[in-house]
């Protein structure tokens, strides 16, 4: 346990990750109902952190969080033809993936069983699945080259 984030820290990454997705999907699911929408969509993002990480005890927590949310909310709005999914990126070539140093970076790939990060290309295929898959809903699709941490 990180004993030392402050209780700003962790309420600042929950309000981001999981207050702020609660308030953005109440709105669109309020206009979804308002205009008589017969078929949506909410994707959100989670990550494979969500299962625990050390020293991120806020992230993991905000990031399951979101994960129940997502299976509740495609549980309460099926019946007006919401589905609800989510995406669990692991390690993935992003710009922020530049400021690790090569020995972290190592480290990292050394407990993926494909041996690289996944490209953003393949986080949009999950994304494009759920879009596609009328069938889908209530789940969230790892995207990780089966890593587990």
């Amino acid at each position: 346990m990180d004993q030392k984030t402050s209780y700003k820290q962790w309420q600042q990454v929950l309000e981001v990750n999981l207050t702020g997705a609660y308030f953005v999907t109440r709105e669109v699911v309020a206009d979804v109902i308002q205009w008589n929408l017969k078929e949506s969509i909410i994707v959100n993002i989670s990550s494979m952190s969500r299962a625990g990480n050390p020293g991120q005890s806020n992230y993991a927590a905000s990031k399951s969080g979101l994960d129940a949310c997502t299976r509740t909310w495609a549980l309460e709005l099926a019946s007006r033809g919401v589905r609800v999914g989510g995406i669990a990126p692991g390690l993935i070539e992003t710009p922020i993936l530049r400021h690790v140093s090569d020995e972290v970076k190592q480290n990292l790939l050394a407990n993926i069983p494909l041996k690289r990060a996944g490209t953003v290309d393949e986080v949009w295929l999950a994304l494009q699945f759920i879009i596609e898959c009328d069938y889908f809903t209530g789940r969230t699709i790892e995207v990780d080259g089966g890593s587990a941490f």
